[in-house]
């Protein structure tokens, strides 16, 4: 089983926040992911983006290489949606067979970055915005299993 991991980058995560989400990619890759509706047995591999502001594309790559799990990376080729997140996005989708989005519940203090009143992909308030639910949405249109876990930032 190929499974996505996706989600928000390392600025919107509070050091508690990062913890948790941290733990909940090993447990997931421990095959412990039965809260997403199906048991993650047999990982053989794991995808991410591979994303220059840090966060769960990176833990995840380090997570999978201390558990000697194969790690393909897509890096977007330019820093723009239609030619470089987009596509990239699409080719994380189109690997897995699973994509988990991790994101938080809400922004920590002092974050910088853009801020929405909610996830216009999801059309909730109960997670910020992520780029991974897009990408969880697009697995999803292509008929593989999506979730999103919601870290509790404070």
């Amino acid at each position: 089983m190929i499974v996505g991991i996706v989600g928000s980058e390392a600025a919107k995560f509070t050091e508690q926040g990062e913890c948790l989400a941290r733990a909940y990619i090993r447990n997931l890759l421990c095959g412990q992911g039965d809260d997403c509706g199906i048991e993650l047995i047999n990982i053989t591999e794991v995808v991410s983006g591979e994303c220059h502001l840090g966060g769960i594309d990176i833990w995840a790559r380090q997570t999978a290489h201390e558990m000697s799990i194969p790690f393909t990376g897509f890096a977007p080729k330019v820093r723009n949606w239609s030619q470089g997140y987009m596509p990239r996005n699409l080719q994380i989708a189109e690997r897995s067979d699973v994509v988990v989005c991790i994101t938080v519940d809400q922004l920590p203090e002092g974050f910088t970055g853009m801020r929405f009143n909610c996830c216009y992909h999801c059309k909730t308030k109960e997670h910020v915005k992520s780029g991974g639910c897009w990408t969880r949405l697009q697995a999803e249109k292509m008929g593989k299993i999506g979730w999103t876990y919601v870290v509790a930032n404070y």
